[in-house]
C-alpha cells in the first residue's frame, strides 16, 4: 500500500458514507411482497404502507415512542 491508498482510506474512514444493512433490504423486500399481496403497491403511499406492515406483523404498541426506553425489568422511562 502506497501512501496515496492509505490517504484515500483515512480520507473515506473519516467521512464514512450510510450503507444500508441487509437485515433493512430483507425487511424491505418483505413488505413490498407484503403491500403486494393486500393491494397497497404502489397506490398507496410509502408511510402508509411501512405503518400498515408494522401493524400487520405487531411491531406497534400502544402509548410507546420512539424516546422511551424499556428497561431489563420491562418499566419504560425517558
Amino acid at each position: 500500500m502506497n501512501s496515496t491508498d492509505l490517504i484515500f482510506e483515512e480520507v473515506d474512514r473519516i467521512n464514512a458514507e450510510p450503507v444500508q444493512g441487509e437485515q433493512s433490504i430483507m425487511v424491505q423486500r418483505d413488505m413490498k411482497k407484503w403491500a403486494v399481496e393486500n393491494y397497497m403497491w404502489p397506490a398507496s403511499q410509502y408511510a402508509n404502507i411501512v405503518d400498515a406492515h408494522a401493524e400487520a406483523r405487531g411491531w406497534t404498541q400502544e402509548s410507546f415512542d420512539e424516546f422511551m426506553i424499556v428497561t431489563p425489568t420491562g418499566s419504560f422511562g425517558y
